[in-house]
């Protein structure tokens, strides 16, 4: 063994021209979480992107109600006022025809004499 390391052995060792670089060696724990880091992140802002897109509909969902609640008091006023305009037709329409009867009572005992 000893002819073999004799025979192959360097005479002289070469001097480095600058200092080694040595790597820090990545422990298993951050081996791993790296995809995991990367599919969380990925995951946070699908859910961030999903929440902002309801936030979104929610609030023209919101804006569209308002705009719904307006019309519905602007189409119950109007329903009130029709309703009070009736109501005063069928009055008139009450003293007319009062009218119409006591004409005809008069026309009847007119006739009748």
């Amino acid at each position: 063994m000893e002819d073999v390391y004799a025979a192959n052995a360097p005479t002289e060792f070469p001097a480095p021209k600058e200092q080694p670089k040595i790597e820090e060696p990545i422990n298993m724990e951050e081996k791993q979480n790296g995809p995991m880091k990367e599919t969380v992140d990925r995951w946070k802002k699908e859910i961030l992107d999903k929440i902002q897109y309801l936030k979104e509909n929610f609030d023209q969902a919101s804006h569209d109600r308002e705009a719904l609640s307006q019309e519905i008091d602007r189409l119950k006023e109007e329903l009130s006022n029709s309703q009070e305009r009736a109501q005063a037709l069928d009055k008139k329409l009450a003293e007319t025809m009062e009218t119409f009867n006591n004409l005809l009572d008069e026309v009847s005992g007119a006739l009748r004499t």
